[in-house]
């Protein structure tokens, strides 16, 4: 939707902000399809509470919209701050841009520990609560690799590879996503499991405080963890766990999916193999993903920059176009100075490096220090 590219606000909302996001989106019947949706309507939650009941009384829904009464949204923003937690709406800034970009984007998220988490890559990591040892051990092994390769982890918290993967990740960044409130510790067992990752880690949560997770939630909260992930690791699943249901998220949100082959003979393995044959990657060694990832994760860098240009300097797409044929008709098979290049052309400068861009992600130009060359498939 377009707004979502809209509302972005350049520092975090005030308390009356927040409360006015909770209302709407705490609202009876109201997802965050749903939200987006009234949010277009009337280009700002302030506007869509003040007129609410005009898109009530319009609603196509078979299921009445009923309005959040203010007082629980206030109730929820003291209780979540007493709680030492934090609510951030899809329009702060600190909120992860990955997640923004999936389609079912929680209108906002409650996350308790190290913030900064967010802002860095991340790859999820799942697998059954019955795992077999080997993959609880590969889990471990897997993960404590990624987090020296500066790479946080998110999964569920839930018992198993879930368990694993935030047990070894502790230290180098993990994420863990509930699928109940962000207080509500499940299963009870991780306790000091959750006070580890709420200290050193991040918690995180959609679900309303105090909120109980109901077994909807946890499909639900899938889409979340691989939502926050540039890829998804799967180390074990059979054909009805959960964790195919998070691999297809990822591949519904155009995200890498990895599967950890496993014996034929073991029916938690008949998942990741299955997804092996319908297309998924083959992991052996943490390599197989980061190699993966850190090229797709510079590309996609790439296009976000291209984007925050041509709407900083209104560049068109004709201008850029003109430019990347001109670009490629002064090129060749041998290096060519860049800056020598940008004095023969006489292209600004911003327009220059946008079509470069454009060319290097479409693959028809390489740059290394200072210099360009036409790729020979170009």
């Amino acid at each position: 939707m377009q707004i979502k590219n809209t509302i972005l606000k350049e520092q975090s909302n005030s308390k009356k902000e927040i409360i006015d996001w909770l209302q709407l989106s705490r609202s009876e019947n109201i997802g965050p399809i749903t939200f987006f949706k009234i949010l277009e309507r009337f280009g700002s939650v302030e506007n869509a509470l003040i007129n609410f009941d005009e898109f009530a009384n319009l609603s196509q829904n078979s299921q009445k919209i009923k309005l959040c009464d203010r007082s629980i949204a206030i109730e929820e923003f003291e209780k979540t701050q007493a709680f030492g937690a934090r609510i951030l709406t899809f329009d702060d800034p600190l909120y992860p841009q990955l997640l923004r970009e999936i389609s079912d984007s929680p209108p906002l998220i409650t996350v308790k520990g190290d913030i900064d988490l967010l802002s860095q890559e991340k790859i999820s990591v799942v697998g059954p609560r019955n795992a077999s040892f080997n993959a609880i051990l590969y889990a471990k092994k897997f993960t404590l690799l990624l987090g020296q390769s500066s790479v946080v982890s998110v999964s569920g918290m839930a018992r198993g590879v879930d368990t694993a993967v935030h047990e070894a990740s502790i230290l180098s960044g993990t994420i863990a996503v509930l699928a109940g409130g962000i207080n509500n510790i499940y299963p009870q067992e991780n306790t000091k499991l959750y006070e580890q990752i709420s200290e050193c880690g991040l918690i995180l949560s959609e679900m309303p405080f105090n909120s109980s997770p109901k077994s909807s939630n946890f499909i639900q909260r899938n889409r979340l963890i691989s939502g926050l992930s540039v890829a998804t690791v799967v180390i074990e699943a059979g054909l009805k766990s959960g964790s195919l249901a998070t691999a297809r998220f990822a591949l519904e949100q155009n995200r890498e999916v990895f599967a950890v082959p496993g014996s034929p003979f073991d029916p938690r393995c008949h998942g990741t193999n299955r997804l092996i044959k319908e297309g998924a990657n083959i992991i052996t060694e943490v390599e197989d993903v980061l190699n993966a990832t850190t090229k797709k994760n510079y590309y996609t860098k790439k296009t976000a920059q291209i984007s925050q240009v041509k709407k900083e300097y209104d560049l068109s797409n004709d201008q850029i176009f003109n430019a990347r044929e001109e670009i490629l008709q002064k090129l060749n098979s041998e290096p060519t100075n860049i800056d020598l290049l940008i004095s023969q052309l006489q292209i600004p400068i911003n327009l220059f490096n946008t079509a470069v861009m454009e060319l290097e992600i479409d693959n028809k130009v390489s740059v290394n220090y200072g210099k360009i060359v036409k790729l020979m498939e170009a």
